[in-house]
């Protein structure tokens, strides 16, 4: 390909954080790894706790297990998503129950969720799609009233403002998790971690990251090994350094996109409680994909759908029989344009001159 659609931005300050640790003799999770976590709270101002994990997956399985979520629970879920929540639900026995999106800003509504919740129901984890925040405030109201948790699926949310409050601040008192896979706006090639403001449900994560361990060889809770390694950390904590510059990046790449294209499409809307949009990926419209997606071919430019249909595929297809039109009608006609921390302005601009072409 000859634009990447995900292209990290990994430089010297990462190699040099990499060859520190290697001479440092401590490689697995460890002071790397205590200073990654530090440094994420202090980025976001006002986190209580946070603790990192191998991946984003794994931040979700940790979360849901926290919060004691068992066989047989129910967790509300959106219909348009990555596969990874849906399958951690399922992964310990629950049944996620979906609900369709809005049409305009592609995320879950509280209204969506309302008619979705039953006397089995124990949790609400919404998907910040794109990296843009739900609406967080009439959640929070909501699951407290019902007395269930939230947990927010905040993957591709790292930067994301909501009412001027960076997402994972102690101010929104719900469970968020963040991904570092290599595609995010910071990676640490493959990691993630959970910000909570509840100590209970820190040291439950902490615990769970580690086989359930509270003490040498002393299991007090169901766990895996989740643990990361101080080399991921590492880079991580220098990619977190750059994140303001990236996100800089994305926003002016996006206003670009916008620019060019012009009114020929429907974009992601954008509420005024988002403060900051983090723009993890950039998705349009279109009802004549099949011919965009061969002119990129032909062009090398690397597109992707995010995501398919979670009903027609050929494993979940079996487990969902209702209909969601809005995720249908998005996954059918979205495609996602390269963007990344360091993609130029230039090949934005060849980018949109081959769409253009293809609408005219």
């Amino acid at each position: 390909m000859n634009i990447i659609w995900s292209q990290p931005n990994i430089g010297n300050e990462e190699k040099q954080a990499v060859n520190r640790v290697m001479d440092s003799g401590w490689l697995s999770q460890g002071p790397e790894t205590k200073s990654f976590e530090r440094e994420l709270g202090g980025f976001v101002g006002n986190v209580r706790y946070c603790t990192v994990v191998n991946n984003g997956t794994s931040a979700l399985i940790t979360a849901l297990l926290a919060h004691d979520i068992k066989p047989g629970d129910e967790v509300i879920v959106p219909a348009h998503t990555f596969i990874a929540p849906i399958n951690t639900i399922l992964l310990i026995g629950a049944k996620p129950v979906l609900a369709d999106v809005d049409q305009d800003t592609w995320n879950l509504t509280v209204e969506s969720v309302k008619e979705k919740i039953t006397s089995r129901t124990r949790a609400i984890l919404p998907v910040n799609v794109a990296g843009m925040p739900v609406d967080i405030y009439p959640f929070q109201e909501l699951c407290s009233k019902k007395g269930i948790p939230l947990i927010i699926d905040a993957a591709e949310s790292m930067g994301a403002e909501y009412r001027n409050r960076l997402i994972g601040d102690i101010h929104f008192e719900h469970t968020t998790i963040f991904s570092f896979h290599i595609a995010k706006q910071i990676t640490t090639i493959e990691g993630g971690c959970i910000f909570t403001d509840k100590k209970e449900i820190h040291e439950r994560c902490r615990m769970i990251r580690s086989h359930g361990e509270n003490g040498r060889y002393t299991y007090h809770r169901l766990g895996l090994n989740f643990r990361t390694t101080d080399i991921q950390s590492a880079i991580g904590r220098e990619q977190l350094k750059k994140l303001p510059e990236a996100l800089t990046h994305r926003t002016q790449s996006v206003a670009l996109y916008k620019k060019y294209l012009g009114n020929k499409f429907r974009y992601q809307e954008i509420p005024e409680y988002v403060t900051r949009h983090p723009h993890l990926f950039f998705g349009i419209l279109s009802k004549e994909r099949k011919k965009l997606f061969h002119k990129f071919e032909v062009a090398g430019i690397d597109t992707r759908i995010c995501w398919p249909y979670i009903c027609s595929q050929p494993f979940h297809g079996k487990l969902f029989k209702d209909e969601y039109p809005v995720s249908k009608k998005l996954s059918s006609e979205i495609i996602t344009l390269p963007l990344s921390n360091s993609i130029s302005f230039e090949d934005i601009k060849k980018i949109c001159d081959i769409i253009n072409q293809e609408a005219s």
